[in-house]
């Protein structure tokens, strides 16, 4: 399995897909859940709101939905990055790539888990086309530890209308153009080519699915056509290459 996964990774399709269980699931609902919520309410104390994340899209014309969503406030603590390492999907990666770090780009002290949220039919929400590869090349401050390469790791939360990701299957093994413009403080890569939308395949997802795929994979998410907010959480892997070549 281990061989196989890895193959499909370098040589095929670029990504593999597995399900985590469901108590597993529900643990890191909570967890995403209560840090939404703290932020939310810290922020925006006087509204008092108890929504949770997944009915987000009902709230969030009462607060600054481009501001308060930076990506460093959605990075999960010290404490809940050290829970995640003993949890069953830490634990069969591990099986997979052998002992693995976690990246921490925005210099938070730690391996840096990172959910984002997407609201019905808001296209403002949604990733474009890109390579994972293509930010660590624009952004020298990123550091890849000696004798390592990148995996990326992408859990669905909550998604009601079975899709999450779109991906180009085998384009890892392809070359593509890009552009790049600073935004938000940082400076972005964006896809220079057309004609590509007919070989984007739409994932079909539910939660607990993840997603692992090449850094060289080219991926965006897709307008959430369902009708709660979908929430997903992701990470980027530091896996030594004996383990992967």
């Amino acid at each position: 399995m281990k061989k196989n996964n890895i193959l499909e990774l370098q040589n095929g399709n670029g990504f593999f897909t597995f399900q985590i269980e469901k108590n597993e699931l529900e643990i890191l609902r909570e967890t995403v859940n209560q840090h939404f919520s703290k932020i939310i309410n810290s922020t925006y104390p006087d509204l008092k709101l108890k929504t949770r994340i997944n009915d987000y899209h009902k709230i969030s014309k009462k607060v600054e939905h481009n501001k308060i969503w930076p990506m460093k406030s959605r990075v999960l603590s010290k404490e809940k990055y050290n829970i995640f390492l003993e949890s069953k999907l830490a634990k069969k990666l591990a099986e997979i790539f052998g002992k693995f770090s976690i990246s921490d780009e925005n210099n938070m002290g730690h391996g840096e888990l990172v959910w984002r949220l997407v609201r019905p039919n808001e296209k403002s929400d949604v990733g474009p086309i890109h390579c994972d590869k293509w930010f660590w090349d624009l952004n020298p401050n990123h550091k890849v530890p000696d004798s390592c390469e990148r995996i990326k790791c992408w859990i669905s939360l909550w998604c009601d209308n079975k899709n999450g990701l779109q991906i180009y299957p085998g384009s890892q093994l392809k070359n593509f153009h890009y552009k790049s413009e600073k935004r938000h403080g940082y400076v972005k890569p964006i896809f220079d080519e057309s004609n590509v939308e007919t070989f984007m395949q739409k994932q079909n997802c539910t939660p607990g699915t993840v997603i692992v795929f090449n850094d060289k994979l080219l991926h965006g998410g897709v307008v959430n056509e369902g009708t709660e907010t979908r929430v997903s959480m992701e990470f980027t892997m530091f896996v030594d290459k004996n383990n992967i070549s």
